[in-house]
């Protein structure tokens, strides 16, 4: 697996991972902290017209949820719906289209099972439909981005890793994620925190507490979104930047 870690270029993960998906790669792995734009990027860079295929994976995560299950559709009737995995797999007119798979170091047991059939290499790669026994087989353009917020990939099952030859750390915010932002939480946003150094601030929160601020005040949305403890300590670090 190749690891593509951080430089000082600001927008440099996100360059990687436009060169690996224009370069086609069909497998990548995004990982880093949370907040940073990692599913978005998943669901929209590199993808046709056909929107992408998501699963975001727990401990309680079955194989029926990634592949189909049976569905009543009438008395004493049953008909396979299939799953978003398959229908990535098939994407457009069979050609395959984008699956992501979010949160994939919480998958166990019996749904990393299937994933691993469902990420499998193109030649090896086959499912076939309980309804129609029909073998199903990825299209040509099938791909999937699966992401993490572990910092350590060891975390990741060795045999999940193996089907994912790229692995970018996406440990920042894209810059045209910054635009929406005012300008004094630019700077916060991509350092990915305000206030207490140790304390992580995703850019979820950053939108929040800037709508917040434009309603209720500062102090009010820094209250709501940081909590008690940490408000004084980000209206601080606000002051501080306004002045430098």
């Amino acid at each position: 697996m190749t690891l593509i870690e951080r430089t000082d270029d600001v927008n440099s993960c996100w360059r990687d991972l436009a060169d690996v998906l224009k370069s086609g790669i069909s497998r990548v792995l995004l990982y880093g902290p949370s907040g940073t734009g990692k599913t978005y990027a998943a669901l929209h860079h590199g993808v046709g017209s056909v929107p992408a295929e998501r699963l975001v994976c727990t401990e309680d995560l079955t194989s029926g949820e990634i592949t189909g299950t049976w569905m009543p559709v009438g008395e004493n009737r049953w008909e396979w719906r299939e799953g978003p995995a398959i229908r990535a797999w098939r994407g457009s007119g069979g050609v395959g289209g984008r699956l992501v798979v979010d949160e994939i170091d919480r998958a166990s047991g019996d749904a990393l099972s299937t994933l691993l059939a469902m990420t499998d290499s193109p030649e090896s790669a086959r499912w076939r439909n309980p309804e129609t026994s029909e073998w199903v087989r990825p299209g040509p353009q099938f791909s999937v981005v699966m992401t993490t917020n572990v910092d350590d990939l060891e975390d990741i099952a060795p045999s999940l890793r193996d089907r994912f030859p790229v692995a970018i750390c996406i440990d920042r915010p894209h810059c045209s994620a910054l635009a929406s932002l005012s300008d004094d939480l630019r700077a916060p946003a991509l350092a990915g925190s305000l206030g207490p150094a140790s304390r992580r601030v995703s850019l979820r929160s950053f939108y929040a507490f800037d709508q917040l601020r434009r309603h209720l005040g500062t102090s009010r949305a820094a209250q709501l979104v940081f909590g008690e403890d940490a408000a004084l300590s980000v209206l601080d670090a606000l002051a501080i930047a306004a002045i430098a």
